[in-house]
C-alpha cells in the first residue's frame, strides 16, 4: 500500500506564489465550459463543513474542534450562511444544478434541530438541486435522538452516516470514541428507520489490531442491521503527529507492519462481502444504500465531476482548479462573514487522468473517456500494462480491476498519476514524513524510496506473493 492514500486529486503545489483568493474569484467568475463530444455532464457536489465535536477522536486529521459555546458556533454559522451565499451568486457555480450536497465534519449533528434546519434553508435558497439530489448528513451516536432524525427527514436529508471505527471498546477507549455501543446500535435502529440510504464507517489498523478483531469488526458492522459499510484502512501519514508519538513512547501498542495491515484490510473487506454487496474499494451494501455520491462518484469520479467546499478547512476540486479554505476558525469567520472568499491556496490543474487514478478506488473505468478526454496517447500503454499483469480487465467499454488489481489498489493509482502530480506527490509525502517522522527503521519509514513512486515505476512485480507484496523501490 502506499504510504499516503487519502489524498485529493490533483495535489496542491505549495510553492505557487499567487494572490490566491483572486485566483479563485476570477475563476468562478467565468462560465463551465463544454467538453467537445462529451459523453456526460459530471456530477456537481456541495460540501459543508461542521468542525464542531463532543468530544475529539485521537486520529482523527480533519479540522474540528471541541468545547465550542453557543455563541461561537452561531458565528461560525452565520459565517458559513454568508460562504453559501457568495458561492452561489458566482457565475460558475451558480449555473450548477446539485447532484449532491454533503454535511460533514466535525460533526454535524451537534447542531440543534434549529440550526440545522436554518442551514438547509439557506442551501435551498442559494442553490438549485436535481430532482434525486442525495443529501448527505454525518452524525455521532452520542448527539442524536429520534426526534433529531426525524427532523432530518423533513429538511429532506436522504442519506446519513456515522463512524463506528471499531466495535471493540478497549479499541474505542484508546483513540477517544467516547459513545457507548448502546448509543450506536441505537443510533442504527433510529437511522434505518427514518431511511433507507444509511451508512456507518469503519476502520481497519489499529495499534494493537490482529486479523481476528478486524476480522469480528467487520462481521458485526456487516450483521449490525445498517444498510451499508464503508472500511478503511488506517493512514498513519494522515494521523495526528501526537498520536504517532504516543506510538513512539509505548504509550500506545504497536501496529502490524505496512503489509500485515494491508492484508487485515483486504480480509476485512471478504468478510463484509459476506455479508453485503461490493460497491467499490471501500463500500459494501445493497442498491438502497449506494455509496456517498459526492465522494465515490465526484471526489473519487472523473475529470468533470466537480465538487466546491465551504467552511473552515473545506477543500474545492473543480475542472481547472482546486483550492482551499482557511483552517483557522476565527480567520474563516472573519473573512467569510465580509463576502470574501476564504482561500489559503489554489492550484490551476486540468485533472483529465483524475477518473483514472481514482479508477482502483471506484473498480470500473469508463474507457470511452481515453478519446473524450484525449488520454489515449499517454495513457492506453498504462492501461495495457495492467491488463497484462492481471490486474486489470476490459467489459466492454469499462475497464474492470481484477482481485489481484484489488490487493495493490493503492499502488495502481500512483500508476496513472501525470508527471507534474507525481512530482507533487513525492513534495507531499516528504514533507508529511517530517512532520511525522521515523518511528524506527524496518515498518515505519514513510519516505524510504516510497515517496518516489509514480506513474512510471508503481506497478507491483506480477510474480510477487501477494501476501508479501512490497512498494516498489524507485531508482
Amino acid at each position: 500500500m502506499l504510504p499516503f492514500e487519502s489524498f485529493t486529486y490533483p495535489f496542491f503545489d505549495q510553492n505557487t506564489l499567487a494572490d490566491h483568493p483572486a485566483v479563485v474569484q476570477a475563476f468562478l467568475s467565468t462560465a463551465d465550459p463544454s467538453i467537445p463530444g462529451d459523453i456526460t455532464p459530471g456530477n456537481k457536489s456541495l460540501y459543508i463543513h461542521i468542525p464542531f465535536c463532543d468530544t475529539l477522536c485521537t486520529f482523527c486529521p480533519f479540522v474540528k474542534a471541541a468545547n465550542a459555546g453557543p455563541e461561537r458556533v452561531a458565528n461560525y454559522l452565520r459565517a458559513l450562511h454568508t460562504e453559501l451565499r457568495t458561492i452561489a451568486a458566482t457565475t460558475r457555480v451558480g449555473a450548477w444544478v446539485l447532484d449532491a450536497v454533503y454535511v460533514g465534519g466535525g460533526t454535524p449533528s451537534v447542531l440543534t434541530v434549529e440550526q440545522i434546519a436554518e442551514l438547509f434553508a439557506v442551501v435551498r435558497d442559494c442553490f438549485q438541486l436535481s430532482a434525486d439530489a442525495e443529501v448527505s448528513f454525518e452524525f455521532e451516536a452520542k448527539s442524536v435522538d429520534e426526534d433529531k432524525f426525524r427532523a432530518l427527514v423533513e429538511f429532506g436529508v436522504t442519506r446519513v452516516s456515522f463512524g463506528v471505527q471499531s466495535f471493540d471498546p478497549a479499541t474505542r477507549d484508546m483513540v477517544n470514541i467516547t459513545a457507548s455501543l448502546e448509543q450506536v446500535h441505537a443510533a442504527i435502529e433510529w437511522s434505518t428507520k427514518y431511511f433507507t440510504n444509511t451508512n456507518l464507517d469503519m476502520m481497519v489498523g489499529f495499534p494493537g489490531q490482529g486479523l481476528d478483531a478486524a476480522l469480528l469488526d467487520a462481521r458485526l458492522a456487516g450483521t449490525s442491521g445498517i444498510r451499508s459499510v464503508s472500511v478503511y484502512p488506517v493512514d498513519y501519514i494522515m494521523t495526528l503527529p501526537g498520536w504517532q508519538d504516543r506510538i513512539r513512547r509505548g504509550d500506545l501498542p504497536r501496529p502490524a507492519d505496512l503489509d500485515e495491515r494491508s492484508m487485515m484490510f483486504h480480509a476485512a473487506r471478504g468478510e463484509l462481502a459476506e455479508h453485503m454487496g461490493v460497491q467499490n474499494m471501500y463500500c459494501f451494501g445493497d442498491p438502497t444504500a449506494p455509496p456517498t455520491r459526492y465522494m465515490f462518484s465526484t471526489l473519487y469520479g472523473g475529470y468533470r465531476d466537480e465538487a466546491v467546499g465551504v467552511g473552515s478547512g473545506a477543500y474545492s476540486i473543480m475542472r481547472g482548479l482546486a483550492y482551499y479554505n482557511e483552517a483557522g476558525e476565527a480567520q474563516y469567520v472573519q473573512r467569510a462573514s465580509a463576502g470574501q472568499l476564504p482561500v489559503v491556496a489554489a492550484h490551476p490543474y486540468h485533472a483529465y487522468e483524475k477518473g483514472l487514478v481514482f479508477f482502483p478506488k471506484r473498480l470500473t473505468f469508463d474507457l470511452r473517456d481515453l478519446e473524450v478526454l484525449s488520454l489515449t496517447e499517454v495513457y492506453r500503454p498504462r492501461i495495457d500494462q495492467l491488463i497484462e499483469r492481471g490486474f486489470a480487465v476490459t467489459d466492454g467499454d469499462l475497464l474492470r480491476l481484477t482481485p489481484d488489481g484489488e490487493l495493490t489498489y493503492s499502488e495502481l493509482m500512483a500508476h496513472f498519476f501525470s508527471d507534474s502530480q507525481h512530482r507533487l506527490y513525492g513534495r507531499l509525502v516528504n514533507r508529511m514524513n517530517q512532520q511525522v517522522g521515523q518511528i524506527d527503521d524496518v515498518g515505519w519509514i514513510s519516505g524510504h524510496g516510497r515517496q518516489r513512486l509514480g506513474a512510471f515505476n508503481a506497478l507491483p512485480d506480477a510474480a510477487t506473493p501477494r501476501r508479501q507484496l512490497k512498494l516498489v523501490d524507485a531508482p
